[in-house]
């Protein structure tokens, strides 16, 4: 998903703030690191921890980088295939447009390569967009969803910017600067087609229908913060359109929910994931009081 110039300006101004550098290789470890011949390119992708099969996508223009606070928790619990999208992080491109659709044949590709069946897939922001569309191309291979500030249609999807000074020292920038900045060393390494084709991406695509959210069947988990760059009703719409979905609005949170608060996301992911999804009737009480 491509973040608004303002907002954007905002992220970039974060990358100043004095903070200690996270110690990672996520996306980088070059003991598990490995390309999986996919489609018309090579995927990258590193895998961690055992158990069920978990498909960890990012956003636009990022990399495996950026979960650093994900990986190490969710790989108690699951075998994280985590993956660097066509065209970003250590993947190769082609000269087909992009667009989710075809990522998502990519990992399609990639479930079939690796021989993992069918998958939990977490997916952040452009990741939750590949997610819903793998779900809807390819549900036999989707066990369960969660999407962090996903959207389904590139129409006026993202909120208007706020107008808020935030103190420098505030515990939220200190969090997300870091993984920022290496954020924008990956971005400053694009070439500029691989940039178009991203922007090209956020501007035209997605656009899944309301008919086509509903052919959704397996459970998704949408989170969103609550202040996040995707429109509060567009979420809204999200959930009440999948048959079977949970919503998880997270307080005092932003795009950058899975930096700003991964242990409120990692229990929230582990669980889901871990416990037998039951659609709930909103009035199933009135007839414990009959």
């Amino acid at each position: 998903m491509k973040v608004p110039i303002s907002f954007m300006a905002v992220l970039l101004q974060l990358l100043i703030i004095p903070a200690a550098e996270c110690q990672m290789n996520y996306g980088s470890n070059q003991q598990v690191g490995k390309y999986a011949a996919v489609n018309d390119i090579k995927v990258y992708y590193e895998i961690y921890g055992a158990g069920e099969p978990l498909l960890l996508l990012h956003g636009n223009g990022g990399s495996i980088g950026d979960f650093v606070f994900q990986i190490p928790e969710l790989s108690k619990h699951f075998r994280v295939i985590a993956v660097d999208s066509r065209a970003q992080g250590k993947s190769t491109d082609s000269k087909k447009e992009i667009t989710y659709a075809l990522m998502a044949s990519d990992m399609s590709a990639l479930i079939d390569k690796l021989n993992l069946g069918n998958v939990h897939v977490v997916g952040w922001s452009d990741g939750g967009n590949v997610g819903l569309e793998l779900a809807f191309a390819h549900p036999q291979k989707v066990k369960k969803l969660i999407t962090f500030g996903a959207n389904y249609t590139h129409v006026n999807y993202a909120a208007p910017p706020d107008r808020v000074a935030m103190d420098a020292n505030d515990p939220r920038l200190l969090q997300v600067a870091p993984v920022l900045k290496k954020y924008k060393e990956g971005q400053d390494k694009v070439s500029p087609l691989v940039k178009k084709k991203l922007s090209d991406l956020s501007d035209n695509y997605p656009n899944l229908t309301l008919d086509q959210l509903k052919q959704i069947k397996v459970p998704v988990l949408v989170v969103v913060g609550d202040r996040d760059l995707i429109r509060l009703d567009q979420t809204i719409s999200l959930f009440t359109t999948l048959p079977h979905a949970q919503l998880f609005i997270v307080p005092g949170a932003s795009h950058m929910v899975p930096l700003e608060q991964p242990e409120v996301i990692n229990r929230e992911v582990i669980h889901f994931l871990s416990t037998p999804y039951r659609d709930l009737d909103r009035y199933y009480w009135r007839g414990l009081t009959n």
